[in-house]
């Protein structure tokens, strides 16, 4: 990739986690549209207003939030305006895209998974014993025990786990921002049979296995490969358009429905603003009238 390229320049700018996201949105994005591997990233600087409304149509038809794509078309049109301060697109280029209106936020539309399919989802993954399968078990299990992103996951090290104390440290998640996550111990127990297998050492906290079932420490995975490992997954056992962010949300709606305050659910999914938490909040009717019937000023 040429380093005077619109997307290289524009990648440059970010914080290396946002490079890692919009890098694989940007991807996803290019492989829909079938490009050329070896053109896709000289290829971002030239969309226009047509493309981009039938880039954001094909988006909103595979399922992605308003949130996933209105990152990815802010981060094609500043590829764009990169391009129109070097002098390789017209001015009217990025005055025509920014005519393209967001996509509106509402609830999150993404289906969290029942007990029932968790616990189905764990006898799946439990029956492969070899070092493969324990290390996907221990990847599920953390998803669904802590809420993690998919590229907080990739990023964790071997010293960011805490035996005692059960906990793993997100070193610059989303939003560069640090934080401690508390594990219970079903996940803490999980990801424990992983590192027997995996062993003492510094590098990553999941790691590629190849052929022969040699570990490599400083091999992390993909956020693709989680996406791919966590589809399979779930199609294994017939849950079908669930996507692996539904872990998360799985994760989210649990706890809210076992009654654990907003702020502190906020908290522990990592977000700087309650608003998002407030958009994973649907417990129904049937729980908001059971909590204003037990509603009461009377003093014991």
């Amino acid at each position: 990739m040429d380093a005077a390229c619109p997307y290289a320049l524009y990648m440059g700018r970010l914080a290396p986690n946002s490079q890692r996201s919009i890098a694989s949105q940007l991807n996803s994005i290019a492989a829909m549209l079938d490009w050329p591997e070896h053109e896709r990233q000289e290829r971002f600087h030239h969309i226009d207003y047509q493309q981009a409304s039938h880039i954001k149509a094909m988006l909103l038809s595979k399922g992605w939030s308003a949130r996933s794509i209105n990152r990815a078309m802010t981060a094609i049109r500043n590829i764009v305006k990169v391009a129109v301060m070097t002098g390789i697109a017209p001015e009217a280029q990025v005055i025509q895209l920014q005519a393209i209106t967001k996509v509106k936020h509402g609830s999150h539309k993404g289906t969290p998974l029942t007990a029932q399919q968790v616990n189905k989802l764990f006898k799946h993954l439990n029956a492969d014993k070899s070092a493969t399968g324990k290390r996907n078990a221990a990847i599920v299990t953390i998803l669904l025990g802590s809420g993690l992103r998919r590229s907080e996951l990739v990023a964790l090290r071997y010293g960011d786990f805490s035996v005692e104390a059960n906990t793993l440290h997100i070193e610059k998640g989303k939003g560069n921002k640090s934080r401690t996550v508390y594990l219970p111990d079903w996940t803490a127990k999980g990801l424990l049979d992983w590192l027997k297998i995996r062993g003492d050492g510094d590098g990553f906290l999941f790691v590629r296995i190849v052929r022969g079932g040699h570990i490599q420490h400083d091999s992390k995975l993909s956020s693709s490969f989680i996406y791919s490992l966590i589809r399979k997954s779930l199609a294994a056992i017939g849950v079908e358009g669930v996507s692996p962010h539904d872990l998360r949300r799985t994760f989210i709606t649990r706890l809210l429905e076992q009654n654990v305050d907003l702020n502190t659910v906020r908290q522990m999914a990592g977000h700087a603003d309650i608003a998002t938490t407030i958009m994973y909040d649907k417990r129904d009717q049937q729980v908001m009238q059971k909590a204003a019937s037990q509603l009461s000023y009377k003093q014991k």
